[in-house]
């Protein structure tokens, strides 16, 4: 974004997207993910009317952690030759701040900060515990159907970490899911945190992707205006599209 503000362009503060790596037994989601590998839900929170959407499926994977410039979140994978018990998902909560707000990376970063101090890095959570507002422990963990494939988490509370309507819109989403895959609301479902998807700030656009220069187009996750390879991909034909059209 350096050269943006050389340049004098104007950008556009983008959502910030915090919450949880889910993790339960694969039966669970056989259904849906033997039929569509990542499958996309999106729900509104009916009490704040905040979005939530899954992201990143990974049948049969497992939990990882991630080193962010030395912040430790929480993050997805599924290997082709090694299979787990466990399907895990990400669970995220969109939110967009208004003026004066203008740093949604160290918004999420302060979140994912208390996650760390508190965790001493992931912290994990089973779904019964958090629902009876009490901690979950190693002994509690263990009591469980599922095992976590991340063993390095720390059993915790995501209560003292999440903002409550982050952590409301979480919980309503993990219900709505429920009626399409019997069992994720389950007590035993565990919740990883946290998770924090970190964007480039986004420059004004049109609906071609040009930036306020003429014929300086901007696309892809670096300029914000994506968040995955094929999104990225469409950007670009959707410039290429809008340079054409000027011919």
């Amino acid at each position: 974004m350096k050269e943006g503000k050389r340049l004098k362009l104007h950008s556009t503060v983008n959502p910030v997207d915090i919450g949880v790596r889910v993790e339960l037994p694969a039966e669970v989601m056989e259904e849906l993910t033997s039929t569509v590998f990542e499958a996309k839900f999106v729900y509104y929170s009916r009490t704040f009317e905040d979005r939530v959407r899954t992201f990143c499926m990974c049948p049969y994977g497992e939990v990882v952690m991630e080193n962010n410039d030395g912040l430790i979140t929480v993050n997805g994978h599924s290997h082709a030759e090694r299979k787990t018990p466990n399907t895990n998902f990400a669970l995220l909560v969109s939110k967009t701040f208004t003026q004066p707000f203008h740093e949604p990376i160290a918004y999420g970063r302060y979140i994912a900060g208390l996650a760390n101090l508190l965790g001493s890095g992931v912290i994990v959570q089973r779904l019964g515990d958090l629902q009876s507002g009490r901690r979950s422990t190693k002994e509690r963990i263990a009591k469980g159907l599922v095992r976590p494939t991340l063993e390095e988490a720390t059993p915790g509370d995501l209560s003292l970490v999440l903002p409550y309507r982050h952590l409301l819109a979480l919980m309503e989403m993990l219900k709505a899911l429920d009626q399409i895959a019997p069992g994720v609301n389950s007590r035993n479902t565990l919740l990883y945190g946290v998770e924090v998807k970190f964007y480039s700030s986004r420059l004004k656009l049109n609906a071609h992707l040009e930036t306020e220069i003429s014929n300086l187009y901007a696309v892809g996750d670096g300029a914000g205006v994506t968040r995955g390879l094929m999104q990225a991909s469409i950007s670009g034909m959707i410039a290429a599209k809008g340079i054409l059209g000027k011919k």
